[in-house]
């Protein structure tokens, strides 16, 4: 079973946007930064960049998008 929070973070990689996500998930959008938060202390790495006011995938977490997407299905 996969942990609660892959799907914030899958949510957050859809729309690129955390507010987006939350509305999608039906939660607040400082708990999926909390879940965010805690993928990123559990792997050690971050998942997201801001480059000005976009957000961006980092390397780390383009390889945890495609380990999450496989095991979803």
């Amino acid at each position: 079973m996969l942990d609660f929070r892959i799907d914030s973070f899958l949510a957050v990689c859809k729309y690129m946007n955390f507010t987006k996500a939350s509305e999608e998930l039906n939660i607040t959008q400082p708990a999926v930064s909390q879940h965010i938060h805690y993928l990123e202390r559990e792997y050690q790495t971050k998942l997201f960049e801001y480059k000005g006011k976009k957000l961006f995938l980092t390397p780390s977490g383009k390889l945890l998008l495609n380990a999450a997407t496989t095991m979803k299905h």
